[in-house]
């Protein structure tokens, strides 16, 4: 017999395909070949094979009978493109990343200049008040100005301007600042001392001021010789000795000093050096009330920080317990999360909703369909069975089109649909 009419045969499988996934039931349109390809992708082939197999070609021609419509819009990625924190820091300026980390850092550094500023003034004016001060041959006894009330102010001034400026250098090399709590606590103390610090300045301010105001150079008579300094005309003190003890000898050991003239000369030269170290003790008290102010307003400013930090630590960690317990039910089966977002970390903002899984008991999803104007052609109309398959391939968030002959959803009264499921 003949062959001028060949026989329909089967279309092979592509050779390079490892195994099959059984394909899924679809809808048998009329007859026109021996083997029809089924529409379920080979999750096993590899891309030559999807390439030669003829498939593509068959899928990719209209059936007859089918009305042709327009093909199906690709679901637009609306999923902002995830940049990495590195990215993001690289376009910004070396202003904007300080100011992200704090952006009061302008005001707070202001404050810390001044601070240590005024702390390097006090410690130089403090240092050449102790480093000039005149004493006796007895290392330990001081005349005219106590000294002991000025060393104090030296501890808070080093300690302030060496916090202020670590502070300062962590801030612009760490692009964040120090821990609030840290500043709360030093702030806190630095004030603290720099009141008693400034007490014993203004003691020592006084005690200069003083010199030479109660009948002698300190208000106590140096020496046994029973007479004392009055103030000459020129300017200078001069002893006096009483009447009634001009015939006692004048005694100028007393306080370490190996003659009389010795001591006089030391009581002239600290009168003559009074108006500048009152000065500079006034200088350096001022600095001390400066610290003390400063760090003052930086404490209270470390307290509201401080409590912001907190504040948002917990919504942190509100976030880590809500992103686990999901996880958890995403695990377990609670939650089917779309396709493709299985392990994708939302974007700040974005709330990611997922479907519950169909053994779970939940409010019943009613179907929705769209109502067509006039003069449009209904999708599908042949073939119902082809619009479920299209159906299951639509992701989260699209709804069906309308088949023919089903009436609009009505209005559901929530009162007797029962009780809903989160």
């Amino acid at each position: 017999m003949s062959s001028s009419t060949s026989q329909p045969q089967a279309t092979p499988h592509a050779p390079d395909a490892t195994s099959a996934a059984p394909p899924s039931p679809v809808p048998t349109p009329p007859p026109k070949s021996v083997a029809r390809l089924s529409d379920a992708t080979n999750a096993n082939a590899t891309s030559t094979a999807n390439a030669n197999s003829p498939r593509t070609q068959a899928s990719s021609s209209p059936a007859p009978g089918v009305p042709t419509t327009g093909p199906t819009a690709s679901i637009p990625n609306t999923t902002a493109p995830q940049t990495t924190e590195t990215e993001t820091e690289e376009h910004l300026s070396f202003n904007d990343k300080l100011n992200a980390g704090d952006r009061y850092w302008k005001f707070k550094f202001g404050l810390g200049a001044i601070a240590i500023i005024t702390g390097l003034v006090g410690i130089g004016c403090f240092a050449y008040l102790m480093t000039t001060d005149l004493y006796t041959n007895n290392d330990y006894y001081y005349l005219g100005y106590n000294s002991y009330a000025v060393w104090p102010g030296l501890i808070t001034w080093s300690i302030s301007v060496a916090f202020v400026a670590l502070c300062m250098i962590v801030f612009i090399v760490r692009k964040r600042p120090v821990h609030p709590g840290v500043r709360v606590t030093m702030d806190l103390l630095l004030w603290l001392a720099f009141i008693i610090t400034a007490m014993f300045a203004i003691f020592a301010f006084r005690d200069v001021l003083d010199y030479g105001l109660y009948g002698g150079p300190d208000g106590y008579s140096y020496g046994s010789g029973g007479g004392d300094y009055v103030l000459a005309s020129n300017g200078t003190w001069v002893w006096e000795q009483d009447t009634s003890y001009v015939n006692s000898p004048r005694d100028c050991d007393y306080y370490g000093f190996n003659n009389c003239e010795e001591q006089d000369a030391y009581v002239n030269k600290l009168w003559a050096e009074k108006g500048t170290r009152a000065n500079t003790t006034l200088t350096g008290v001022v600095c001390q009330f400066f610290g003390l102010v400063i760090h003052f307003a930086l404490f209270v400013w470390a307290c509201v920080d401080c409590h912001r930090h907190n504040r948002s630590k917990t919504s942190k960690d509100a976030e880590k317990i809500a992103a686990n317990i999901v996880q958890t039910m995403i695990t377990n089966g609670a939650i089917v999360p779309p396709p493709g977002q299985a392990h994708m970390k939302p974007q700040p903002g974005q709330v990611m909703y997922y479907q519950m899984p169909p053994n779970q008991q939940g409010y019943p999803m009613q179907p929705q369909y769209m109502q067509q104007g006039p003069g449009q052609m209904q999708q599908f109309g042949e073939h119902p069975q082809m619009m479920m398959q299209q159906q299951q391939r639509m992701s989260p968030g699209q709804y069906p089109m309308a088949q023919p002959g089903m009436p609009p959803v009505a209005p559901v009264n929530e009162k007797s649909a029962g009780a809903r499921y989160a």
